[in-house]
């Protein structure tokens, strides 16, 4: 008997939500139910690999995107909390087995995530200027995403390597700059444009510009340290990271 199509794609659909694992969320400290990964997610972060930086780009915003619709419990994710997530949502999927240039590791033997080496917000402050520094939620991670990627469609391709590295860096201040204050004046870059964001901090002393990406590396290197095996191979969370071993 020849099944009916969407009565069989209902079916898988049930498969697919009743196929879950319980994974701790670092910022909440508490554990959720995920659905595991699927086909289709794997073929958008494969499709990104041919979209040079911009696809890079475009592929944090597609784990952004996993992490939220994956999870059956309504939570504001933090950037802090998606390659723990990931990770293991990957062996609970795909398996353990990670290979790094030909060699098979073991994702189990990573170090856990310790989110209390990590400071969620810091207040710096420089010549007379205070900044909120935060953790970007995913939310936002995605949002200045989506900008970034379309000042990078601007540019022809001789701009793009010169200017790249520094697009990027730019926005990623902007992602953890929650507000700026000046004497009595406060500035909330939720309340602002992208544009907006750009514009204050490309006049930011150098010295306080300087403290906010100390403060982004320092909060990346903990993420760092929990992808690292003992030899120094990085787990990178890429369009490659769902490929079967």
């Amino acid at each position: 008997m020849k099944a009916n199509v969407k009565t069989f794609l209902d079916e898988l659909k049930q498969v697919s939500d009743t196929n879950t694992v319980s994974i701790k969320v670092p910022s909440t400290n508490k554990k959720s139910i995920f659905k595991q990964f699927n086909v289709t997610q794997q073929k958008q972060l494969l499709r990104s690999i041919f979209n040079g930086v911009e696809g890079s780009i475009n592929s944090g915003s597609i784990f952004n995107n996993i992490v939220k619709d994956n999870c059956e419990d309504d939570i504001e994710f933090l950037v802090c909390d998606r390659s723990a997530i990931l990770i293991d949502l990957r062996k609970a999927t795909i398996g353990n087995m990670f290979t790094i240039e030909d060699t098979k590791y073991d994702l189990s033997t990573l170090k856990p995530y310790n989110i209390k080496n990590v400071d969620l917000e810091k207040r710096i402050k420089v010549d007379g200027i205070e900044m909120l520094a935060k953790i970007p939620t995913l939310t936002l991670d995605s949002k200045i995403n989506s900008k970034m990627v379309a000042e990078f469609s601007k540019l022809t391709d001789d701009q793009k390597q010169v200017q790249s590295i520094e697009l990027v860096l730019i926005h990623e201040i902007i992602k953890y700059t929650d507000n700026i204050k000046i004497g009595e004046v406060v500035v909330n870059f939720e309340d602002i444009s992208v544009y907006e964001r750009v514009s204050i901090v490309n006049e930011l002393p150098l010295a306080l510009n300087n403290k906010i990406i100390d403060y982004i590396t320092t909060t990346k290197k903990v993420e760092e340290e929990a992808l690292t095996f003992d030899d120094g191979k990085i787990v990178e969370i890429d369009a490659g990271f769902l490929a079967a071993d």
